[in-house]
């Protein structure tokens, strides 16, 4: 019997991957931390993280989708992929407008519930958001269904 490595290759190579993509986040992170240190402005780290989260949202997905082919799955896009969105990246959005249309930046208040900085804190909007566009995108769906 003759074994298929090619298939092994592929999750190795995607391993390999997620530890250079991790690397990189990290050292991302670190430098978006120090500068906001030095400069006192969050706006960068906050864009940072809803990204990031995405991103490796994105790459998680890879394990998933068989064929690239186009076929979408409006309900999974309208449906997870809109709201992960909308919820990952409002903190970030209503921080620039705030940030750019408020003349005093000493007295301002930005309209972020607390329960939605707490759910953006571990990324996971963000993830789910990543992995919902892909495989709504590229879903393996059986067009020849049987009866």
């Amino acid at each position: 019997m003759r074994t298929n490595w090619s298939n092994y290759a592929w999750k190795l190579c995607w391993v390999v991957g997620l530890i250079a993509l991790t690397l990189l986040s990290s050292f991302l992170r670190q430098r978006i931390r120090d500068n906001s240190a030095i400069t006192f402005d969050m706006l960068p780290f906050f864009w940072f993280n809803a990204t990031i989260f995405l991103i490796f949202g994105l790459y998680i997905s890879l394990l998933f989708i068989k064929t690239w082919a186009v076929n979408i799955n409006w309900p999974l896009l309208l449906c997870v992929s809109l709201p992960s969105l909308l919820i990952a990246f409002y903190s970030p959005v209503i921080f620039t407008i705030v940030k750019y249309t408020t003349p005093d930046l000493s007295n301002f208040t930005v309209p972020i519930p607390f329960w939605l900085h707490r759910i953006n804190e571990l990324g996971i909007p963000a993830i789910v958001a990543g992995l919902s566009i892909m495989i709504g995108m590229f879903e393996n769906r059986n067009t020849n269904k049987s009866n």
